[in-house]
């Protein structure tokens, strides 16, 4: 796995935590190669966008889910413009939004910190 040295002519420094200094070494060992080629086997051997599967399943389940609210709420806008609802109906529907609301910021935080 070893490159011809002439390769190899930029140098990258980082930091890192101890468990991961550790985790890097175990993992680089365990493939029986420097920590350097074991880094360079990562980058070289990933597609272009490497993405976890069950992530990407979960992301369109959450689409889903999202596209059935949002069905959900154009029957309920429907009714309510149509003096279908009471007034306290219409007070438990904003609860309701609001908490979905605040469920979406989560899930979109979540999914920035992956």
């Amino acid at each position: 796995m070893a490159r011809p040295k002439s390769e190899n002519v930029i140098r990258k420094h980082f930091k890192l935590t101890e468990e991961t200094a550790r985790l890097l070494a175990e993992r680089s060992k365990a493939e029986n190669m420097n920590e350097s080629e074991y880094i360079r086997h990562l980058l070289l051997n990933q597609s272009e966008n490497p993405r976890n599967k069950e992530l990407e399943l979960e992301v369109m389940r959450l689409r889903n889910e999202i596209n059935k609210i949002g069905v959900n709420v154009n029957q309920i806008v429907k009714n309510n413009n149509s003096h279908i609802y009471n007034e306290n109906d219409r007070e438990n529907l904003k609860k309701d939004i609001s908490q979905i609301k605040d469920l979406m910021r989560m899930c979109r935080d979540m999914f920035l910190k992956m």
